[in-house]
């Protein structure tokens, strides 16, 4: 008898420790953070959408982040439309974007993030559309055929794509500080995936010095 309270005392303890590891991996898993977007910067033969090689953009996309993501080859030519003249030809600069010509691209809701500065500081203004009756009639952005980072944010499923801007947009403080705010002026596109396609979820164009 005392050899079986012995060998049942020792399946207890032996339960007992499983249990306690167990609660401790759970603790660590929950304790850690949620992971952080992954960011693929292009190489220089790849960052001009306009020129570069659809299917090189898409492999490199789909070495980077693993498991590889649905669609990339429909949101390269979805960036693509958005970036690049729509009537094909090469376009290199930094151009007004209508937002209202890429209504069947656009999915619900979609966020405007303003960066405005004042006395020195930054501050962030976000407009969401629910639907296209809310949009503005005019509504447009500048952006270009070049892409500065690529990021890929797994919790909220999100392709991030970044245009920096291009040459200067001309300005009332003069030629240098216009050139200045050009160099460090961009626009985030925001995508996200509705019944299978990317489309573009959010717009953020950032007016403000960023170097």
């Amino acid at each position: 008898m005392k050899q079986l309270a012995r060998s049942a005392l020792c399946c207890a303890m032996a339960l007992a420790a499983l249990a306690a590891a167990g609660n401790a991996a759970g603790a660590r898993a929950t304790a850690q953070p949620a992971p952080a977007p992954q960011a693929l910067l292009l190489p220089a033969e790849l960052s001009n959408v306009c020129e570069a090689d659809p299917q090189a953009l898409q492999l490199a996309m789909a070495r980077h982040w693993r498991p590889s993501l649905n669609s990339l080859d429909q949101w390269t030519q979805l960036v693509r439309s958005f970036s690049c003249d729509l009537s094909g030809q090469r376009d290199l600069g930094w151009h007004r974007v209508p937002l209202r010509a890429y209504e069947s691209a656009i999915r619900y809701p979609l966020t405007w993030v303003e960066v405005e500065t004042r006395d020195g500081r930054a501050r962030r203004k976000v407009k969401t559309y629910y639907s296209a009756a809310q949009l503005p009639p005019k509504i447009d952005f500048w952006v270009g055929g070049r892409i500065d980072e690529i990021r890929y944010d797994k919790r909220l499923r999100r392709i991030d794509a970044r245009f920096p801007a291009a040459g200067s947009r001309g300005g009332s403080n003069g030629a240098a500080s216009a050139a200045a705010a050009a160099q460090c002026a961009y626009t985030t596109l925001q995508f996200r995936q509705q019944n299978g396609l990317w489309l573009l979820s959010g717009v953020e164009p950032n007016l403000s010095p960023r170097c």
